[in-house]
C-alpha cells in the first residue's frame, strides 16, 4: 500500500514537471497579433493636388529686340496703360548716323543709275540692270536701319495694367537670340483672371478637359474653397530643375473683385470619383506574381485565410476599389505583430 502510494506522488510530481515544462515552452513561442480594417461601401475620390498662381486670361511681356541703355521708361508697376501706349525706350546710339549714311549711299547709286540712263551708250543692259539690283541693296539697307531705329520704342499691344518693371532708366539690356529678350514690363489685361498650375509627368495622364477642382488663396480663409474647372492643357513640356511638368489651365466660373493677380493657388482636381463601392486599404494589398491578394482574418481570431482579388480605382487617403473577391465585412489584416 505504502509503495503504491509512493508511485502515485512520484508519477503526480513527473506529470507537474511535464506540465510546468510544457506551460514555459508554450509561454516562450512567438505571439501573433493582428491590425485589420473591415471592408465596407463608400465613395472614392482620386485627388492630384498641385500649386499654381492667379494670372491674367491675357497679358504681354514687353522687351527690346535690340541691346541698348534704356533712355526713357514712361511707366510705372500699377499704371493703366491703353494699347499703343508708349512703354519705354533704349538709346539709338549710333543708328541715326548710320541711317543718314544708308540714305547717302542709296542717293548716291540712285545718281548712279540717272548718269547711266543720260549715257545711253556707254552702258548696256546688263550694266543697268546691275545698278538697279545696288539700288535695291541700299534700299533695303536703309529699311533694316528703321526698322532696328523703330525697335528702339517699346508700345503697349494690349491695353491693361503694369504688373512688373524690371529695369529702370539707365540701365543696360542686353538682347539674346537662343533664350529669349529681357522683359521690360508685363502688361495685364484687366478683369477675369485663371489659375495657371504645372503638372508633373507622373500625373498629367489623370488629367482631362472639364474635370473640376477646388482652389483655396494663400491670401484668403481656409475655409473659403472656390470651384474651378480646366479648359487648357499645353501639349509640350517644361523642364523645371530637371523635372518635367505641363502646363494647365483653370477657369472660374464667376469673378471675384477680390481676386489679384498673382494670388498663390492650391488646387485639388478631381480626376476621377466612384460612389458605393468596396474599398480596401492599399497597404493590406499583397501581390502574388501578376494577382493580387488580401489576408482575411478568420472568426477564431488566430487564422488567417488568403483572398485574391481585383482592383479598380487607387484613391485618395491609401483606398483602393476591390471590384471583385470581397463580400463586404470581412476583416482584411493590414500589420502583423509577432512578440
Amino acid at each position: 500500500m505504502a509503495k503504491a502510494k509512493k508511485w502515485t506522488i512520484w508519477i503526480l510530481i513527473i506529470a507537474a514537471i511535464i506540465g510546468g515544462v510544457f506551460w514555459y515552452v508554450k509561454s516562450r513561442q512567438p505571439k501573433t497579433t493582428y491590425t485589420t480594417a473591415e471592408i465596407a461601401k463608400g465613395n472614392l475620390t482620386r485627388t492630384v493636388s498641385v500649386t499654381g498662381k492667379l494670372v491674367a486670361k491675357e497679358q504681354a511681356d514687353l522687351s527690346f529686340k535690340i541691346s541698348g541703355r534704356i533712355e526713357a521708361m514712361f511707366v510705372d508697376i500699377g499704371d493703366k496703360v491703353e494699347k499703343g501706349q508708349k512703354i519705354a525706350t533704349i538709346d539709338k546710339g549710333t543708328l541715326n548716323e548710320q541711317l543718314y549714311q544708308a540714305k547717302q549711299d542709296l542717293i548716291a547709286q540712285r545718281n548712279a543709275l540717272y548718269s547711266m540712263k543720260r549715257n545711253n551708250s556707254g552702258y548696256n543692259w546688263a550694266q543697268k540692270d546691275a545698278q538697279r539690283a545696288v539700288i535695291k541693296k541700299a534700299e533695303s539697307a536703309v529699311t533694316a536701319v528703321r526698322e532696328q531705329i523703330s525697335e528702339t520704342t517699346l508700345y503697349s499691344p494690349i491695353s491693361g495694367i503694369v504688373i512688373t518693371k524690371n529695369v529702370d532708366e539707365g540701365e543696360t539690356t542686353v538682347a539674346n537670340a537662343v533664350t529669349a529678350n529681357t522683359s521690360v514690363v508685363t502688361i495685364a489685361r484687366e478683369g477675369e483672371l485663371e489659375v495657371q498650375a504645372n503638372i508633373p509627368e507622373s500625373d498629367i495622364v489623370k488629367i482631362a478637359l472639364g474635370q473640376k477642382a477646388n482652389v483655396t488663396l494663400d491670401a484668403f480663409n481656409a475655409e473659403d474653397i472656390f470651384s474651378a474647372e480646366i479648359v487648357e492643357i499645353e501639349p509640350s513640356a517644361t523642364v523645371i530643375q530637371d523635372v518635367v511638368y505641363y502646363k494647365v489651365k483653370l477657369k472660374f466660373p464667376a469673378y471675384d473683385e477680390r481676386f489679384k493677380n498673382g494670388m498663390s493657388a492650391n488646387i485639388d482636381i478631381h480626376t476621377a470619383e466612384k460612389e458605393g463601392v468596396l474599398m480596401v486599404p492599399a497597404r493590406a494589398i499583397k501581390e502574388d506574381g501578376k494577382k493580387k491578394y488580401v489576408e482575411v482574418l478568420k472568426a477564431d481570431g488566430i487564422t488567417t485565410e488568403k483572398i485574391y482579388i481585383e482592383t479598380g480605382l487607387e484613391g485618395d487617403e491609401g483606398m483602393v476599389e476591390a471590384k471583385s473577391g470581397l463580400k463586404g465585412g470581412e476583416k482584411v489584416v493590414t500589420f502583423v505583430a509577432t512578440k
